[in-house]
């Protein structure tokens, strides 16, 4: 063979051969390709899970920090139960309900009574022994002291009848250890008459009703004013001031 020949055969060979080759490593490229391709999606579902299991992870961290439901419970303040009404509950019925009453008009009211004009008279008839002293001082010579005088001494015996000066309600019956037994008699027009020096059997009764003129006890004395002779101690009062009696007296 020729060395023209011989080259014309190597070069026929070797495009052969490489051509026989090519195509392998055509194959061995595909397969690395898909061989990279799976790795890579193998890759990502890889990362993918652990990014998954990372999530995970911390929500249940979150979760274990958040009360649990038994804690949620615990906190939510008990709430009344409301049952339902059984059917065996009694409803009243329309006969047994109050019957509505028309409202009645209300009443003007009423004006106040005036107060009543009253006509004093002297319980006991008798010489006046000592004056009204309008708060000042005065000398007590049974006490041997200078006190007020809030009342007027009426000369009269022991034993003597008391009257009442005008007619009112008996309001107090006292035993005082200075004035002897006291009667308190209150009258419409705000005036009170305080009798001193009674005897203890006194024949009315305190919250009793009296009137002008009537008995109200018999003379006994004033321990006080022993010195001043046998006496009615008789004072007023009006708005809780000691007041002059014979003024009243001739007011009236």
């Amino acid at each position: 063979m020729s060395k023209l020949g011989k080259q014309r055969f190597s070069g026929n060979k070797f495009s052969r051969f490489m051509s026989s080759k090519g195509f392998y490593a055509a194959i061995a490229v595909c397969l690395a390709g898909a061989g990279l391709a799976t790795w890579l999606a193998v890759d990502r579902t890889i990362s993918g899970i652990e990014d998954s299991n990372s999530r995970i992870l911390s929500n249940e961290s979150s979760y274990a920090d958040s009360p649990s439901v038994e804690e949620v419970e615990q906190k939510i303040p008990d709430i009344p139960k409301v049952s339902a009404p059984s059917s065996s509950s009694s409803m009243p019925s329309s006969s047994s309900a109050p019957s509505s009453k028309p409202e009645e008009p209300s009443k003007p009211a009423e004006a106040p009574l005036p107060s009543q004009s009253l006509v004093y008279t002297l319980p006991i008839k008798g010489d006046i022994l000592s004056q009204f002293s309008n708060g000042e001082l005065v000398k007590n010579p049974t006490l041997n002291d200078w006190r007020t005088h809030d009342g007027v001494d009426i000369a009269a015996e022991k034993g003597a009848d008391i009257y009442v000066v005008a007619d009112g309600v008996v309001t107090e019956i006292r035993k005082d250890a200075l004035w002897g037994t006291v009667v308190t008699v209150s009258h419409a027009d705000g005036k009170t008459s305080l009798y001193s020096g009674l005897s203890e059997i006194i024949p009315v009764k305190s919250g009793e009703n009296v009137l002008t003129g009537q008995v109200i006890g018999k003379l006994e004395g004033i321990p006080c004013e022993m010195a001043t002779g046998s006496h009615l101690h008789f004072a007023m009062k009006q708005n809780d001031q000691w007041i002059d009696p014979l003024t009243v007296m001739a007011q009236g």
